[in-house]
């Protein structure tokens, strides 16, 4: 049996359910401190990969090149995260899903300017353009839900993009490097933890918070699994396969999100978010999928 071959379909599972439960861990884990929330995640997650890392694989590289890695992956990894869960206060969990679920498209649009074999094919260009018809939805159902909801929802907005853009030029910078998914995720772990400190003792000084002990489980489990296994295994896939079809796992979340929060969390059920993850979906399906279907012209 190929272990290779059969790991990227493993991990790609992975990342499938840690995007999925993550936007409602991340809810429930904050308790009105979530940048400190996020920090005692992080630091969770750097002792995790590091630890791992010091036992199976020795030091952390220190050329110029992996340097360059860790400040990219640091930088979008605080960014992304501090903005979804500002979002995170303000909207539904599943509502942040369908947001990131438009990751494919915009991570798409991305690596059409640098990686040659992505390129917008009319059919990717109608599905980018059914994406954000969905995302049109969303932010419709917002406006009727309450005043903040636009707030969270440009917030995703923000830091899905981020994060597309850095996939891509990270993408770039270490498929060619003889450096491990777990040495990317300590270093750039290393370089956000201390912007999760700065930010978190901005936002509440002394860092000090009281968490309930579904918060404290929420905080180990993102620590672990979302930081720790989650970008371990995003950039084991990153030097794998393109950054195009590792966003792929969206085509599945906004669905799955919004109804493990509408289980779970007891969130809203509007029906022009459901639709607007349809239309992500859907624009998802014709965006890489449409020559599989045999829908070789529109």
């Amino acid at each position: 049996m190929n272990f290779e071959k059969l790991s990227i379909p493993l991990a790609f599972l992975t990342v499938l359910l840690v995007w999925t439960t993550t936007p409602l861990a991340i809810q429930w884990s904050s308790e009105g401190a979530p940048m400190t929330s996020a920090f005692y995640r992080m630091t969770i997650g750097m002792v995790f990969c590091v630890t791992v890392m010091l036992i199976t694989q020795g030091r952390l590289p220190l050329s110029r090149e992996s340097r360059r890695i860790y400040l990219v992956g640091g930088i979008s990894i605080f960014l992304g995260t501090a903005l979804f869960y500002s979002s995170a206060q303000l909207i539904p969990s599943g509502w942040v899903a369908v947001v990131f679920g438009l990751s494919p498209l915009i991570t798409g649009v991305f690596s059409a300017i640098v990686e040659p074999e992505a390129k917008l094919t009319p059919s990717r260009v109608f599905g980018l353009l059914l994406g954000l018809s969905g995302l049109a939805l969303v932010f419709s159902a917002g406006l009727r839900f309450e005043d903040a909801s636009i707030l969270g929802l440009a917030y995703s907005a923000v830091a899905v993009t981020i994060t597309s853009a850095a996939s891509v030029y990270s993408r770039q910078l270490v498929k060619d490097q003889s450096i491990t998914g777990l040495q990317i995720t300590a270093g750039s772990l290393i370089v956000a933890l201390p912007l999760f400190m700065v930010t978190a003792y901005l936002v509440k000084p002394g860092l000090s918070a009281t968490f309930s002990s579904s918060a404290a489980y929420g905080v180990l489990y993102l620590g672990l699994m979302g930081s720790g296994v989650g970008f371990t295994l995003y950039y084991f896939l990153l030097k794998r396969v393109s950054a195009s079809k590792i966003s792929l796992v969206g085509l599945v979340t906004p669905i799955t999100a919004l109804t493990l929060g509408a289980v779970l969390n007891n969130e809203p059920v509007i029906a022009n978010v459901y639709y607007g993850a349809i239309l992500v979906c859907t624009g998802l399906i014709f965006y890489e999928f449409k020559p599989r279907l045999g829908l070789r012209r529109m």
